[in-house]
């Protein structure tokens, strides 16, 4: 598998912020997320993957780790 990458300082922070924005998330988002993730795994056809990123859109997660625009 190959050296593992070395975490940056604000890892952690960013992994904090998106898991916060998981649990915030109405469960339909979630699940809709979740089978789009599953179906790209099964197919990864551009489509899908292009379904996928929109999906993950309804999160409304901020542009950059701090949250400024």
């Amino acid at each position: 598998m190959g050296e593992q990458p070395v975490p940056e300082p604000g890892d952690t922070a960013r992994l904090d912020q998106l898991a916060a924005h998981w649990r915030a998330a109405p469960s339909e988002i979630r699940q809709d997320i979740l089978t789009a993730a599953a179906e790209v795994q099964n197919a990864p056809e551009p489509g899908r993957v292009a379904h996928l990123l929109e999906t993950l859109g309804c999160l409304e997660l901020p542009d950059t780790p701090d949250g400024a625009p």
